[in-house]
């Protein structure tokens, strides 16, 4: 049973744990563009995918659950667990997080490799619904940069969410999630204007809503999306202003995921999704575009720590103008995930996806990710990870190809309830048709996080 990590709903007695996703792809820093490249490789737009029917079953139904099986971040840390504060039917989880960062290359250019020192604050706060059958939970978050020296690329991002499920029967949840931020695009992005002279400040708004059917052996979510990314014109070398609203971007899409499950640990799945892209660029280029993906596949457990979730299938993106080139091409998502001690946890995750909808060339590009991580737990209170990613761009009606390879190690110390301290470096080269991308780069991070 490879189902993606959602929140956990209530049965009639609320449990408050977290599902323990068995294909989680672990988040670490890879060089990417924007936010409309954002990973979703489950295709539920974040929304609260799990009936009150699902959760039941999977008591019974998931090896894992049977053997307890858990991966290393999902050990038991009662100890390290924030208590949060009570205020009715939520549960409030303030938080501030600083982490200092030592980079040789904060422009991410081998042809203007400057080296300075950023701190990041990271504050956010969390209302966590403890109601006796529905969810609607509220977050804000930020995240502040500041350079010791080069102060014209300080920003600062800004994000408020709400997630909300209705479990009207047991079979059956309607959800939605609403999601507002304020984002940037750090020079030396892979879709950032080589003449910016600051960071892109881009207004990202998004609204999903979707309803589950989950009981039994079929199950399926019907979902529709709306997105738009604004950005705010840039000053560059030489002072100028460098107008962005051709990038400016509308999407609509909507999707099926459905899925049957045939045996405990062995089922089929699929997706299909279509999508309106609206991008009216500039005078000379018209991005509108129709999208269409359809995949399909297996889940499955070789061995209750050793799971699997495989999917191939083809995307299209067929664009209004005629001399844009359309993109037609396969797509691919791929999980692993291995517990081969307790104490020990191996993931992976592997995909191809168009990226359309925030394209500084005609025709966007097809992206191509394989990403690993372990994690291994020193001690109950102490744990080290080890990272790495391959990530490939391919251009559409350019030549232009990118390859970006990247490595981390990383080691968390949980204190106590309250604090969070971490370590950590990462190495990151990048080699392009274009020699104005190629890079390589060295960070060194020292963090803590507050937590009540």
């Amino acid at each position: 049973m490879l189902k993606a990590k959602n929140r956990t709903v209530a049965s009639p007695r609320r449990h408050r744990g977290a599902f323990i996703g068995v294909a989680t792809v672990y988040a670490f820093y890879i060089i990417a563009a924007g936010s409309s490249a954002a990973l979703d490789i489950d295709g539920t737009e974040g929304l609260i995918t799990e009936t009150v029917a699902s959760r039941e079953r999977l008591r019974d139904y998931d090896a894992s659950k049977i053997y307890g099986a858990k991966r290393v971040q999902d050990r038991e840390r009662g100890f390290a667990a924030p208590e949060g504060w009570r205020a009715g039917s939520y549960k409030i989880f303030p938080s501030l997080g600083t982490t200092v960062i030592f980079d040789d290359n904060i422009f991410g250019s081998n042809t203007d490799k400057v080296s300075d020192v950023r701190t990041e604050l990271t504050p956010s706060v969390k209302f966590q619904s403890d109601l006796p059958r529905h969810v609607l939970d509220l977050s804000l978050g930020g995240k502040i940069v500041n350079y010791l020296d080069n102060t014209s690329q300080d920003y600062a991002n800004f994000n408020a969410r709400a997630d909300g499920a209705l479990h009207f029967d047991h079979a059956h949840t309607l959800s939605a999630n609403i999601l507002s931020e304020i984002d940037h695009e750090e020079r030396g992005s892979i879709s950032t204007p080589l003449t910016a002279a600051e960071p892109v400040q881009i207004f990202h708004n998004h609204a999903a809503v979707g309803i589950t059917r989950d009981v039994g052996r079929l199950y399926g979510t019907l979902m529709a999306t709306f997105e738009r990314w604004d950005y705010a014109d840039v000053r560059a070398f030489g002072g100028s202003m460098l107008d962005q609203d051709y990038r400016d971007t509308s999407q609509f899409s909507t999707a099926l995921r459905f899925g049957y499950r045939f045996s405990p640990g062995f089922e089929f799945i699929g997706k299909v999704r279509a999508l309106r892209a609206l991008n009216r660029g500039d005078e000379f280029i018209d991005r509108d575009s129709y999208g269409y993906e359809a995949m399909a596949g297996l889940a499955f457990q070789t061995s209750p720590v050793l799971r699997w979730r495989l999917l191939a299938g083809i995307g299209l993106r067929d664009y209004d103008q005629s001399n844009i080139d359309d993109i037609n091409t396969g797509i691919v998502e791929g999980q692993v995930e291995w517990l081969p001690t307790q104490y020990i946890t191996f993931s992976g995750a592997l995909s191809r996806q168009i990226i359309a909808a925030d394209a500084l060339d005609d025709a966007g590009r097809v992206e191509t990710r394989l990403t690993a991580r372990l994690d291994y737990e020193i001690w109950h209170d102490i744990v080290l990870n080890f990272g790495a990613a391959y990530f490939t761009a391919d251009y559409i009606g350019i030549t232009r190809r990118d390859t970006t390879i990247t490595g981390s190690v990383g080691l968390e110390y949980y204190l106590n309830k309250n604090w969070l301290l971490s370590l950590g470096y990462e190495h990151t080269m990048r080699t392009s048709t274009e020699s104005a991308y190629d890079m390589t780069r060295n960070r060194f991070r020292v963090g803590a996080k507050m937590s009540f």
